[in-house]
């Protein structure tokens, strides 16, 4: 049974590996294709394009890896459902339920580890590259300014280049309900505190202007960083343990984040969803050999898998319209394709096969 085990994971782990490989690759050259329009405008060189597309890389595998496992996992277990290898193994008197457990054991052990080793690096380069672009190309995160207000001043940001850096910044501070001071900034950069460059202070009490190089203010007194990062950082971006900082920042704030709580259970769930795409792949691998040909069950094996992120995103969203909690909403699409998958085992293997 080990020996068997240990076979079946070298054939996984070489279909894995050669999926990913095509996979990453064909994203990366669609990346560096996208981008190429950019080339020569502001700072845009050819060398930053390519740093651009490095740093990408480990959210790329963080993004495709699911795949790369359902695709890999029926191209190896495939072969083997081709050669009659799992044939021979069940007269070894290890029937099919046993192979497919074996075989989705290894699915969440295999995600689980990148799971964990690549969200724990793939948010810091990602964000490196969003930050990267946006400033050779001088451009903002969004096309909308910001507006934040405290008890005791309102902020206005015009320009968003990261959530670090911003431009053109208006703070205006109130005191008793008057206003009493408006501190204009070029440009302020955070690390652990925010320092505001050409600074123009306004008093308007003593009707006088001021001037300083730099101005310096804690997160607090500011636009917290939290906001900043959850609102402008593109959510996949955001990693799991950032993610379930600002989710309390914001159930403290009592702000509503129920889109974020989504990509929250989807990152700490990816594992699971992994085992029921391949879940679902599996059963058109032990049809009968000559009910269909290899290559029709290996694509519908594909599709199904592939349905399944598909159909999630649609289920997620509809429940967060009609006010169904995030975890709720994925658990249910989740508790869905594995009542699918049952239903594909029953009608293509078990009625047919010994189990």
């Amino acid at each position: 049974m080990r020996k068997i085990t240990i076979y079946m994971l070298k054939k996984y782990l070489i279909g894995f590996s050669l999926a990913i490989a095509v996979l990453l690759g064909i994203n990366l050259l669609l990346v560096f294709i996208a981008e190429l329009k950019n080339i020569g405008s502001h700072e845009y060189t050819i060398s930053v394009l390519l740093n651009y597309v490095i740093y990408l890389i480990p959210q790329n595998i963080l993004d495709i890896f699911p795949y790369a496992l359902l695709i890999g996992s029926m191209i190896s277990f495939g072969s083997m459902a081709y050669h009659s290898e799992f044939v021979a193994i069940n007269s070894h008197g290890i029937g099919i339920k046993k192979i497919m457990y074996i075989i989705i054991l290894q699915t969440f052990v295999i995600s689980s580890l990148l799971t964990i080793t690549i969200n724990s690096i793939a948010p810091k380069y990602s964000n490196e590259a969003q930050t990267l672009k946006n400033i050779s190309l001088n451009k903002a995160l969004s096309d909308k300014g910001l507006w934040f207000r405290s008890s005791d001043y309102i902020v206005n940001v015009n320009k968003i280049i990261t959530d670090k850096r911003l431009e053109d910044i208006i703070i205006y501070n109130i005191r008793d309900g008057s206003l009493t001071s408006v501190i204009s900034a070029e440009k302020g950069l955070y690390n652990q505190q925010w320092t505001l460059r050409n600074v123009e202070i306004h008093d308007t009490k003593l009707n006088r202007v001021s001037t300083k190089e730099s101005y310096y203010l804690e997160s607090d007194d500011f636009v917290p960083s939290k906001i900043l990062e959850s609102q402008f950082n593109k959510k996949r971006y955001i990693s799991i343990q950032d993610l379930y900082q600002n989710i309390n920042y914001h159930n403290e704030a009592g702000i509503p984040y129920e889109n974020h709580k989504v990509i929250f259970w989807k990152k700490v769930l990816l594992p699971f969803s992994c085992c029921i795409i391949v879940f679902i792949g599996l059963p058109f691998l032990f049809t009968r050999m000559r009910s269909t040909n290899q290559s029709q069950r290996l694509i519908f094996g594909v599709l199904f898998g592939i349905t399944y992120f598909v159909l999630t995103s649609i289920i997620t969203n509809l429940s967060l319209i009609i006010g169904i909690p995030a975890l709720t909403s994925v658990l249910i699409s989740m508790v869905l394709f594995i009542a699918i998958g049952i239903y594909l085992f029953n009608l293509l293997v078990k009625k047919d096969i010994p189990i």
